[in-house]
């Protein structure tokens, strides 16, 4: 199921495998994927939609191994909003428009008591994308996919957008992602289809800088296409989803921000290269248990019914081991998780609904609960905030 890349993990990754495993083994004890029959817990989702005009905010309630999807309200929005980004440090979230000259964001505060809060509206100053924020909640970052700019805006005290600080435009067009690593030091810029580039940055927490790394290109492996990148929590490990490959490569970042890889983990085998305007199987969207055990990968099938998710097991050195797959509904283009690991929620564009997954002590995947709405996000945002129990909610 996964073909391992020849080179061995560094002895800076071998040196860290005892804690993660320490904290694997932790996780066993303190972490559970099905809720207690008596608990009742209140999530939250919030999702952009076009089609009205606004942010939608849907409440997930978990009863034991129940969940329930219930529409909780909306926030009109002067535009049309494609994309969302939270900031754990504010409760913020801001939703941008994309688009290829320039585009609208609307900072956005959310509070348990009085719910989504318009605070600013404002025009960038480049085309914005896939968008998210550093780890210390003072830069908002972008990508834009046609123009292959990547864009990071100084916040305010307030967390109100304010000056540009950096721009970069990538050698090829396809920009796909922008994160920061977990120590705040790099980001990786993933291009898809024929671009088929990785480009590494080094990022500036003070001044929201973006500097090439040298070379700038990691080199993915021909036909990979890597899509979207999350970070593993304890080791230097990167995971890109690959769009046209349909797996996961797992690459190790050193000191300097360089990318090594270290696997490249398939879904299934690829049926054929990608050619423009011919389409297929195509891998979308990737998301991490916080404890890192489990990996998610989607695969979209555009001219038949094989929509899938796919598990991967963590192992304690960041390398994959293919565990399940799931079919879903047509199109999955989203993931994201519950704050406790016990529910993938999927965006399934195709079928216009969101799905809900119960996730398995063995990483496998039990549809739970679907709701339909008039529109097909490609993004929602699930952020980490207290819980609220049922019956607490119900006062």
């Amino acid at each position: 199921m996964t073909r391992p890349h020849s080179a061995l993990i560094s002895p800076r990754v071998r040196s860290q495998t005892i804690i993660a495993a320490i904290l694997a083994f932790l996780s066993i004890s303190s972490t559970t994927y099905a809720n207690d029959e008596n608990d009742s817990v209140i999530h939250h989702l919030f999702v952009p939609s076009a089609t009205n005009s606004s942010v939608d905010h849907i409440e997930l309630i978990a009863e034991g191994d129940q969940l329930h999807l219930k529409e909780s309200a909306q926030l009109p929005l002067p535009f049309a909003p494609k994309s969302l980004a939270w900031n754990d440090r504010r409760s913020q979230m801001i939703a941008t428009t994309g688009g290829d000259d320039s585009s609208m964001a609307a900072t956005i505060q959310w509070d348990t008591t009085l719910g989504l809060q318009l605070i600013q509206t404002k025009r960038l100053d480049q085309p914005s994308g896939y968008t998210s924020f550093d780890r210390t909640g003072r830069f908002f970052l972008t990508a834009n996919y046609r123009t292959g700019i990547i864009a990071s805006y100084r916040l305010g005290t307030d967390g109100q957008l304010e000056t540009l600080a950096s721009i970069v435009h990538t050698p090829t067009r396809e920009a796909h992602c922008v994160h920061t690593t977990p120590d705040n030091r790099f980001t990786y810029v993933p291009c898809v289809k024929t671009n088929n580039a990785l480009y590494q940055y080094s990022f500036d927490a003070d001044t929201g800088r973006l500097t090439p790394i040298q070379p700038i290109n990691a080199n993915p492996p021909a036909l990979f296409g890597p899509r979207h990148c999350v970070y593993h929590p304890t080791l230097p490990i990167a995971y890109f989803s690959n769009e046209q490959q349909l797996g996961v490569s797992v690459y190790e970042y050193d000191q300097a921000g360089k990318l090594h890889d270290r696997q490249h983990a398939t879904t299934r085998p690829r049926r054929s290269p990608y050619v423009k305007g011919e389409r297929g199987l195509h891998a979308s969207d990737l998301t991490l248990t916080r404890d890192a055990k489990f990996l998610f990968v989607a695969v979209r099938d555009f001219v038949s019914d094989e929509d899938s998710i796919y598990t991967f097991a963590v192992q304690p050195d960041g390398r994959l081991r293919l565990a399940s797959s799931e079919l879903v509904g047509d199109i999955p283009w989203k993931l994201n998780l519950t704050p406790d690991d016990r529910w993938l929620l999927v965006s399934e564009t195709g079928d216009q609904q969101l799905a809900a997954y119960r996730i398995g002590r063995d990483g496998q995947l039990t549809p739970a609960a679907t709701l339909e709405w008039q529109h097909a996000p490609r993004d929602m945002i699930v952020p980490t905030l207290p819980s609220v129990s049922g019956h607490q909610a119900s006062q």
